[in-house]
């Protein structure tokens, strides 16, 4: 089976650093285009500018130019949420330094970096105001950095290779660890009023085109073609329908071939399956008064048929008629610091959402001892199809 990579939706690239590094003028560099404000005086950016581009070896990719750090303006503290929040949400962070005061930053390569050094990139800019010689001894102080000369197009080129190379490292695809003899997969793609006009969901489309590079088969069905394009094909490796149609889809495969759904794919690709797993077993144990904090990754109105809003809070209270339950909802980047007011954490699939962040989340979960699971595992469990839906991961603890 292949294992190019793939990037599982368009990769953050965050550019971090102090007030006046030059990250503004790193941008506008990187895009050939004037698109943030540069200027000498300390906080000219006061939000996160987004800018899209396409990188050859990778395609598109966000960057985000972030407020620098150290603003001691009255809004600077508010400013480094902001900043802070974009961090947790990068696949690749561009640290950039000032290095006409390189001799300041020695301390950070041990403790204010991120500590993950594949996601990271130090680019020390302003190097046209040092020596030859200061440029060997910052070189050799930080021989993983990139020097940076605006003037030098092969410098701009250098840093784009790097950030090329280092987002092939990209986490792992929504079908690892599911074996496909056949290599043939069949998409069930509802179509109902949550349906976008047009177009394919995120986790629809990463699918189709994981598939199309692993060079599968892929047969995309509503629920209602199903039976007859079962009843035809017997080389069926994996189905995989949308969470909210798990029931019609079980009813009508009968367990003829496996079947998962995208937010169980994804809660594996991005999360800890297992630990998700143990969070579906601790809605047993909810108490009379109950808080759940439903969160999404994507901002988005809701209607009557909002998966988050309207129907897993339905179903929670029919599989649980004793309980009381409070839901807050959460859409977003933000994720409360105060975690333990609640008695368990339901996500979306996170398709909008890098790896690392949902890491992050469920790291915060852990340490103040909240159970935590997913959209499609709950919706699992509450149509009583559970290890039917996850058995395609034989190393998972199924319930």
């Amino acid at each position: 089976m292949s294992s190019s990579p793939i990037p599982a939706l368009i990769p953050n690239i965050v550019l971090m650093g102090h007030v006046n590094a030059g990250k503004s003028t790193l941008l506008n560099a990187l895009i050939g285009q004037e698109v943030a404000i540069t200027s000498p005086i300390a906080g000219t950016t006061t939000d996160t500018v987004h800018k899209r581009m396409e990188i050859i070896g990778v395609g598109a990719v966000n960057l985000l130019d972030t407020a620098g750090l150290g603003d001691t303006t009255s809004l600077g503290v508010q400013r480094l949420q902001k900043t802070l929040q974009s961090i947790n949400q990068a696949h690749l962070l561009l640290y950039v330094l000032d290095a006409s005061c390189w001799y300041l930053h020695r301390p950070l390569k041990q403790s204010a970096l991120p500590a993950d050094a594949t996601r990271r990139i130090m680019v020390f800019t302003h190097i046209d105001q040092l020596t030859v010689d200061q440029r060997v001894a910052l070189q050799q102080n930080f021989p993983d950095a990139l020097l940076m000369d605006y003037q030098d197009p092969q410098s701009i080129d250098a840093l784009l290779r790097r950030i090329a190379h280092r987002l092939q490292r990209e986490e792992k695809l929504l079908l690892d660890g599911i074996a496909l003899p056949h290599r043939h997969i069949v998409h069930v793609i509802p179509i109902d009023s949550e349906a976008p006009k047009g177009r394919l969901i995120m986790p629809q489309m990463q699918l189709l085109r994981e598939a199309l590079d692993r060079h599968l088969r892929s047969t995309v069905v509503q629920v209602e073609e199903l039976q007859t394009l079962l009843d035809h094909d017997p080389t069926i490796d994996l189905i995989i329908t949308d969470s909210q149609a798990f029931a019609q889809v079980s009813a009508i495969n009968q367990q003829r071939y496996p079947l998962t759904s995208y937010s169980i794919l994804q809660a594996n690709q991005k999360g800890d399956l297992a630990f998700f797993l143990q969070g579906v077993q601790a809605l047993a144990t909810l108490p009379p008064q109950s808080n759940i904090l439903m969160m999404e990754s994507c901002t988005h109105n809701v209607n009557h048929e909002d998966i988050g809003r309207v129907k897993i809070p339905k179903l929670l209270q029919k599989q649980f008629p004793h309980i009381t339950f409070h839901f807050d909802f959460v859409m977003g980047a933000h994720m409360p610091d105060n975690l333990q007011q609640y008695d368990a954490i339901i996500h979306c699939g996170s398709c909008m959402l890098p790896a690392k962040t949902m890491h992050h989340r469920m790291d915060q979960a852990r340490r103040q001892q909240v159970p935590m699971l997913n959209y499609g595992l709950f919706l699992a469990y509450a149509m009583g199809i559970l290890e039917e839906a996850t058995a395609v991961y034989r190393s998972a603890p199924l319930i």
